[in-house]
């Protein structure tokens, strides 16, 4: 029996401007890294074996605070954030200005939409479920420090077989998400622990 635990990043320069950014990589805020030092001490309840997180600055930063044990922290481009494509560095009102039939398709069609020159939801999620089946021992504990779209496909993978689920968790900055599998069957045991 083993867990994945799924922390968010702490809160980031671009999410307390509101802005849509994914592959974009801003630093933490002071509040950011408060959250993650908030997390480091629930993760001391928890123990790992092994703990990856997404090369940009925002999940790798959080990462080397939250990991108490000192393992190595090993990076990788599959647990990145949703490529936003054109829409990257934008607020939702100038994305209405500016690319308005986008908005409008990306809205009706979520799941597949490609945001020009990004990726689909549905890519995206392909793309981490790909890394948990090529990377994790789902009979250790191992820690994915990674961003709030990665995490909600991961859940909507194993809790709806799809993205039927995808905007049903509300995942926080920092916030930490358990699953636990038993046989391979996944058990959620934790949804925003410590926030």
């Amino acid at each position: 029996m083993g867990k994945v635990i799924l922390i968010r990043h702490g809160e980031s320069e671009l999410n307390a401007k509101g802005v849509y950014y994914g592959s974009l990589d801003p630093s933490l805020t002071e509040l950011g890294k408060e959250q993650a030092k908030n997390t480091r001490n629930i993760l001391k309840n928890i123990d790992y074996h092994r703990i990856y997180a997404s090369d940009l600055k925002r999940a790798f930063d959080t990462a080397s605070i939250v990991n108490f044990k000192d393992l190595n922290i090993v990076v990788d481009k599959g647990l990145r954030e949703l490529n936003f494509g054109v829409f990257e560095g934008f607020t939702f009102e100038e994305i209405q200005t500016k690319y308005p039939k986008e908005l409008e398709e990306s809205q009706k069609n979520w799941k597949d939409y490609n945001y020009v020159t990004g990726e689909s939801v549905v890519e995206l999620q392909n793309r981490a479920i790909d890394f948990i089946a090529q990377n994790i021992n789902l009979n250790e504990n191992t820690v994915l420090v990674t961003h709030w779209g990665v995490i909600n496909t991961i859940l909507s993978h194993y809790f709806s077989k799809g993205l039927d689920a995808y905007w049903k968790f509300s995942v926080k900055n920092a916030g930490v998400v358990i699953i636990e599998f038993s046989d391979g069957y996944p058990i959620l045991k934790g949804l925003n622990i410590g926030v």
